[in-house]
Formats: structure tokens, sequence, C-alpha cells
């Protein structure tokens, strides 16, 4: 849930600023200062705000997930062919046909890589913030098995998240694959 908000919410914010350079000039120097707060650090702040719900851990990973993905989105954009661009906008493309038929074929690559890394991110973030509040989850199990020293169990946890991580990793390079046909 979290990688699907911060991945939506990201791209398109990153979209905009790299497509408006009034945007960008507004909202883009506010976007390092805000993705170095270090996330684990808000967590005792979006369990304040919201319990220990599964709210405050998407939220959590949510934030990690937008800023990856939002600073991916926007160089992806600006770094596509300026004769390309020049050549859609001489031959008349604007707005939402310039975005789907030049900027986001020329994007793919790196919105992709950049997916796969904000998966794992997100992925971090849920488990990081069960490990330090929540009433349930796997981060929630590690630390209980581990505190029980129960250790082949915390392997067994890490091996179904490595496994859950591959399987949508292999889901991301398949549609990109078909995306960059």
């Amino acid at each position: 849930l979290s990688f699907v908000i911060g991945s939506v919410l990201g791209t398109v914010a990153g979209l905009v600023l790299g497509l408006s350079s009034k945007a960008d000039a507004i909202f883009g120097p506010f976007m390092g200062p805000l993705n170095s707060i270090p996330r684990i650090a808000l967590a005792p702040l979006f369990v304040a705000w919201f319990g220990l719900t599964m709210s405050a851990k998407v939220v959590l990973a949510v934030t990690v997930v937008f800023f990856i993905l939002a600073e991916n989105a926007r160089s992806a954009v600006k770094s596509v062919d300026p004769d390309i661009m020049t050549m859609a906008r001489v031959v008349g493309l604007r707005g939402p046909s310039l975005l789907w038929k030049v900027v986001l074929p020329s994007a793919v690559p790196s919105l992709f890589a950049n997916l796969r890394l904000a998966f794992t991110f997100s992925l971090l973030g849920v488990v990081a913030s069960e490990m330090i509040a929540a009433t349930s989850g796997l981060g929630t199990d590690i630390v209980r098995f581990s505190t029980s020293y129960k250790i082949d169990t915390v392997y067994a946890i890490l091996v179904i998240i490595a496994v859950a991580s591959v399987l949508v990793n292999l889901l991301f390079v398949r549609i990109e694959r078909r995306l960059l046909r």
C-alpha cells in the first residue's frame, strides 16, 4: 500500500517538477532538505498522530518512497534529449501528448529502475516502523523472535522478505520490458 501510494504521488510530483520550471523553482529547493530528514526519527510522530495502526506504518514508508521517485522522475524528465523535445514541440505536441509520446517513453528505463529501488525502501520503511512501534507485522515478529533467541525464525522471516522482493523485482522487469517494446 505504501509503495503504491508513494510511487504514484512521487512520480506525479517528479513529472510536474520536471515539466514545469515554475513549480520546480518553487518546490524544488525544498525536496533535498525534506528528503534528508531521517524517517525513523519521524516514526514517533506518526505513531502520535495515527496511533499503533497500519496508517502510521504506511505514512512512514510513503515518505521514503515519495522522495525517491519525485527526485528521480524529475531528473528523468530533465534528461530527455532536448533535441527530441524541440522536435516534438515543432510538430505541435503539447501537454498530455508531449508527456505520453515523448517524455514517458524516454523516462521508462530510469523510472522502472527507481520503482525497483523504491519498493525495497518501502519494505524497509514498513519493517523498520514495525520494529519501532507496532502491534503486528514482520518487523514486530523479527524483534519478538530475536529477543527470545529464536534466530531460525528470524532467518525464515528474512527469507520471506527476500523472496517477496525477488518476485516483485521480476514483475517490474517484465513490465519494463513490455513497455520498452
